[in-house]
Order: C-alpha cells, then sequence, then structure tokens
C-alpha cells in the first residue's frame, strides 16, 4: 500500500465514523438533551454498565495516546478531550496521526 492509499483510506474512514456519529449525537438530541438522557442511563443498571466500558475503554486509548506522544501533558489534554467528546476525539486524533505518519505502522507506534 503506497503511503497516499493509506491516508487517503483512513482518514476517508475517520471522517465517514465522525460524520456518522455526529449525526447520531444530533439525532439524539432532538429527542431529549444530555442532562435527560443521563439520567435515564444511571437509571438502568445497563446504562451504568455502559457509562463504566465506554470510560474504562477511554483510559486505555488515553494511555496509548500518551506512549505515543511522548509528553505527559499533551496525553492528559487528549485523555480530557476523549473523556468530554468520546470517540469524536479519538477518531480527530488518529486522524491527526495519520497526517504526521510517514508510514502506516507510524499511526499505531510511537515515531522515532
Amino acid at each position: 500500500m503506497s503511503i497516499n492509499n493509506y491516508k487517503f483510506y483512513t482518514i476517508f474512514i475517520c471522517v465517514f465514523l465522525f460524520l456518522f456519529l455526529s449525526i447520531g449525537i444530533y439525532w439524539a438530541s432532538i429527542d431529549s438533551n444530555i442532562i435527560q438522557g443521563a439520567q435515564e442511563i444511571f437509571n438502568l443498571r445497563w446504562g451504568l454498565v455502559t457509562v463504566l466500558d465506554f470510560y474504562i475503554g477511554a483510559t486505555v486509548i488515553g494511555v496509548w495516546i500518551c506512549v505515543l506522544e511522548r509528553n505527559i501533558y499533551r496525553g492528559l489534554a487528549w485523555i480530557f478531550f476523549i473523556y468530554l467528546f468520546g470517540n469524536l476525539a479519538t477518531l480527530a486524533y488518529l486522524t491527526r496521526r495519520v497526517l504526521i505518519s510517514k508510514s502506516f505502522n507510524e499511526i499505531f507506534m510511537p515515531i522515532k
């Protein structure tokens, strides 16, 4: 896979998923605001487990980002954004990594 192909396809997928998730967030916000939705979620055991699952996954992704960034403050900032904006921030980070990478492996591994 040439450098241009992997970048194009990866960014295309990230943008598609970002837009798809953004539309889903908009669609959900038409029905109720985030406070009402959170109250409903926290009233269900499965809702609590889903939130717990998200934040455990977000923490794992955040630690991975800290390793990739080699700068604890930049890594902590990304963790904060992931906690706040969810996978929209994860997709933004992945897109950023694609843009600065010189090979497919550099997206997921520290750049030397």
